[in-house]
């Protein structure tokens, strides 16, 4: 069984991901390619796009919003994400089957398939935060904080964010819900194609990176349903993969990337040494949710923005000349109105 060196792995998440050349593709298009992107930040997602599609300006996905060709929506790992609309159903079907075994644990006295018509019959109108709450407590047994209720609709029920919700300027966090009208389909299915989507995306994976990159245990997937291949990582640990994908040469340059937080690459697998070096784990970035500088495919530093200039924090050695060039494209995104931008670097 062959082999694949930590190198190869990270040119390859480079290549899945678009981080190695920028696509030229429709957000939507993109987005379906890479799976949901991270959308705790509101402005997390257009990051993540712009480094990874060309051309791509912030209009293109608030558009694509806008047209609910692209949806927000809280799914895997119980985070909110951008996802492509027409494969939202799968993504929402597996990321429910964990909740819902403890949603049935937690309410047995009540009858699921009634409170899903009642609460779905209610949803098909659009509701904020406060007014499912109200609603939802009705129900006996649900608790009276502020989350328990919103957990209790949002397991049962696919729902998702109305415009503006994911624009660019939407920071306020108080968006409308509506329930998705469509079936959610055979969980197996489901399961199948999500699978399949993962490993086009963060193929080689092991198991326990689809585990950890979905939240849903690895028994919820159905692995036998998607033709694979098998390798091993240098830990002797088995990689599957979908036959045929790119995996570029471990030699392969990898161009710097500005991500945004949260970047899905970096929550991708649970052993992420092919894109944060052991010696960065201490820095918790996954946790901060730090935006990262990638040098040669992995976390090499963090930025953020200061008005119009775009300030590099340094976790490794590095030419800052090299990224230069990808910081001001960056700093571009973040502030069109300004007539200069900035690149430095802090101590």
């Amino acid at each position: 069984m062959r082999v694949h060196t930590r190198k190869e792995l990270t040119a390859a998440l480079a290549a899945r991901q678009g981080l190695l050349e920028r696509w030229k593709l429709p957000p939507a298009e993109a987005i379906r390619r890479l799976t949901p992107l991270q959308g705790q930040e509101p402005r997390a997602p257009y990051v993540a796009l712009a480094a990874r599609i060309e051309p791509f300006e912030r209009t293109d996905l608030e558009a694509a919003i806008d047209a609910r060709t692209v949806l927000k929506t809280t799914i895997m790992r119980q985070t909110l994400h951008v996802a492509a609309a027409d494969e939202y159903p799968d993504y929402a079907q597996v990321s429910r089957q964990p909740r819902m075994r403890a949603w049935r644990k937690t309410y047995p006295h009540l009858d699921e398939e009634q409170v899903a018509r009642e609460l779905g019959a209610w949803l098909q109108e659009p509701r904020s935060n406060a007014e499912i709450r109200e609603r939802v407590r009705e129900y006996e047994g649900v608790g009276s904080d502020l989350y328990t209720p919103i957990l209790f609709a949002r397991t049962l029920l696919p729902l998702v964010q109305l415009p503006p919700a994911g624009h660019w300027g939407d920071t306020t966090r108080r968006s409308r819900f509506v329930l998705d009208p469509r079936p959610l389909p055979d969980p197996a299915e489901a399961s199948a194609r999500v699978l399949a989507r993962y490993l086009d995306a963060f193929g080689p994976a092991s198991r326990r990176d689809v585990a950890a990159w979905s939240g849903a245990a690895q028994a919820d997937f159905a692995f036998e349903r998607v033709p694979t291949v098998s390798y091993r990582d240098e830990k002797g640990v088995e990689l599957l993969d979908l036959p045929d994908r790119p995996l570029p040469p471990p030699g392969t340059r990898l161009p710097p990337r500005l991500l945004g937080n949260w970047d899905q690459a970096l929550l991708a697998h649970a052993d992420r040494d092919r894109i944060i070096p052991p010696e960065l784990l201490p820095l918790k970035l996954t946790l901060s949710g730090d935006q990262t500088v990638t040098i040669d495919g992995r976390v090499a530093a963090s930025w953020a923005m200061d008005g119009a200039r775009i300030v590099i924090t340094p976790h490794t050695d590095f030419a800052h000349e090299a990224i230069r060039e990808e910081a001001l494209r960056t700093a571009r995104l973040c502030a069109p109105e300004a007539q200069r931008h900035e690149v430095a670097f802090s101590a």
